[in-house]
């Protein structure tokens, strides 16, 4: 048994559908398999139960009821809503996984899910395996971002209370993991205009949490380090995030196997330039994903008379022009089964990020389809770049700038980068990942 947030459609992202399509090869190749996911925010049930749902192809989907509140990417306002007492009818859970003969349960996220439910299984001798799409439970934003923008150092109590003090309500975040929400958002269709996307900075005094705030965090921090306790092995989707969680969790069992999903196979082509050389940033403007970064590096090079260079942005509601630098073009969401058209029109793909990326999945779609990367050097998939070449991962603002400026003088670097990616053995398949999760369920038995 899965637990994930959610399914594709509804739930999107890379954690999800790595889920999913682990889930889909796993039942492919004759297990039984079953997805728990998280039921409706908006509406609580009395008690906290696996409820049977549908099925989705070959896995059996199954609702658990009134979970706690998903945080996603929000952060935790109100910690007490995340380790509140919720009713857990636990005869009903343990009956289900008897009934059904389960020996592993894989969580792919603490949001939703109860420890006591984490808890039950592991006294049922149930193997708990955890794969780490992000840093949820190390810190409440998943990021390890602090208040000031910066890298965290990890979480501390105050730190946390001050990161998180504009962070939505729970019942705001309720209402954004509601179906009402999911269904009803893609209504809402984005007009193409002129975009800016700097925000001014504000003078408003920092938040001085109270004491009472401030312990409340103290036993959310306290909350997920026995949840991770709970954990028999530690799948981590890279040697980066590897390291990371070794610094908080020193005693930990696990390794590292890079992920991937049923739709990145080998599409490697030749890579012919264009005249102006267009790279693609694929994600959110936040600030943690590098954008600012990227912007402003790009309005220096196009003032610096550096002009035959244009990024596209695709993954966020904006359809534009960017008024502050032409050069950034808005491209609005895109569906993924247009993905290899878009990566196909661009001469390569810039992933900035400030934040330690877990993985980025982004950066394995394009060299599969032959595409070459920058990268920084807090993203995961920073080891297949390795394997081409060292000097498109970058480590700050400046290094990205030049780096962008030689590629700009000197274009057929990004020739040569894709001619040792067309030589490299790619093996990135869903069916062999498979094989290497279900090695990791047969370890310590």
């Amino acid at each position: 048994m899965h637990y994930t947030i959610g399914l594709p459609p509804k739930r999107h992202g890379g954690s999800v559908q790595y889920a999913s399509d682990l889930m889909h090869e796993q039942a492919r190749q004759g297990h039984n398999v079953y997805a728990l996911i998280c039921g409706d925010t908006l509406f609580r049930a009395t008690e906290c139960r696996f409820k049977k749902s549908h099925k989705v192809r070959d896995i059996k989907v199954i609702k658990l009821t009134n979970p706690t509140t998903p945080t996603l990417l929000y952060g935790v306002k109100t910690p007490a809503s995340q380790f509140r007492d919720v009713k857990v009818n636990l005869r009903n859970i343990q009956e289900f996984i008897r009934k059904n003969d389960i020996k592993i349960f894989h969580i792919h996220t603490f949001m939703g899910l109860p420890q006591a439910i984490v808890r039950s299984l592991k006294d049922m001798n149930i193997k708990i395996i955890y794969t780490t799409h992000d840093f949820y439970g190390i810190c409440p934003k998943n990021n390890l971002i602090d208040y000031n923008g910066n890298l965290c150092s990890g979480p501390k109590s105050t730190n946390c209370a001050i990161c998180c003090h504009s962070s939505m309500s729970d019942y705001a975040l309720r209402l954004c993991n509601s179906s009402l929400y999911h269904w009803s958002k893609w209504l809402r269709l984005p007009k193409k205009k002129l975009i800016s996307t700097i925000h001014k900075p504000t003078d408003t005094p920092q938040f001085i949490p109270t004491n009472e705030i401030i312990k409340n965090y103290a036993i959310l921090i306290e909350y997920y380090q026995s949840y991770f306790n709970l954990v028999d092995y530690f799948h981590f989707n890279s040697k980066q995030t590897e390291s990371i969680f070794r610094q908080f969790l020193p005693n930990i069992k696990g390794h590292s196997v890079p992920v991937t999903t049923a739709k990145i196979i080998d599409r490697r082509k030749k890579l012919i330039l264009n005249e102006c050389l267009t790279f693609g940033f694929i994600g959110s403007l936040s600030e943690y994903k590098g954008f600012p970064i990227l912007k402003s590096v790009i309005k220096e090079l196009y003032h610096d008379g550096l002009k035959n260079i244009k990024i596209k942005v695709y993954g966020t509601a904006e359809i534009g022009i960017d008024i502050d630098i032409p050069s950034i073009e808005y491209c609005g969401l895109y569906k993924y089964d247009n993905l290899s058209d878009i990566l196909y029109h661009l001469d390569g793909i810039i992933v900035p990020s400030k934040w330690h990326e877990t993985f980025s999945l982004i950066t394995l779609e394009a060299l599969s389809h032959g595409i070459p990367a920058i990268v920084s050097d807090t993203v995961g998939a920073k080891e297949i770049i390795k394997e081409i070449d060292s000097k498109f991962i970058i480590n700050n603002r400046e290094s990205l700038k030049n780096k962008l400026k030689d590629i700009l003088q000197s274009p057929a670097q990004l020739e040569k980068f894709n001619d040792k990616l067309l030589l490299m053995n790619f093996n990135f398949s869903i069916k062999d990942h498979t094989q290497k999760i279900l090695d990791i369920y047969k370890l310590n038995n």
